[in-house]
């Protein structure tokens, strides 16, 4: 007869939970990061021209491809020209190195934007698709 010693636990069993856990955790925050995503208002991009200043403090998603990078300094981030893919002209936006350090011209961007003081559109968070 074999005793079972109570409170261990088979190896079988944690190669299984491990795994588990760790994928339960992982889908989880991606539900979450993706409802935050889909929770902010589209960028206004009439508002904008019309009065950057009057967007300042908001925080908007905004999918847009990356037309040209502006200007680039290491360590603190890049100055992009991006074409919002529901039309209307070019924006500059400005993506801190802590964001995104490796941007092509081409790629597809949601984008989390938030509209700092005298008007520039600084990228919070971002997704490639």
């Amino acid at each position: 007869m074999n005793p079972r010693t109570p409170g261990k636990v088979k190896p079988v069993l944690l190669a299984f939970l491990i795994p588990l856990i760790v994928i339960v955790t992982a889908v989880v925050f991606m539900v979450a990061r993706n409802r935050l995503h889909h929770s902010l208002e589209p960028f206004n991009l009439a508002a904008y021209q019309h009065s950057p200043t009057d967007l300042a403090g908001n925080h908007y998603n905004l999918d847009a491809q990356v037309d040209a990078q502006l200007r680039w300094d290491d360590g603190f981030g890049r100055m992009l020209s991006v074409k919002p893919l529901d039309g209307g002209s070019r924006l500059s936006v400005f993506v801190p190195d802590s964001v995104a350090s490796d941007l092509r011209i081409g790629q597809r961007f949601h984008m989390d934007v938030l509209v700092k003081d005298k008007g520039l559109i600084q990228v919070e968070e971002l997704d490639k698709f």
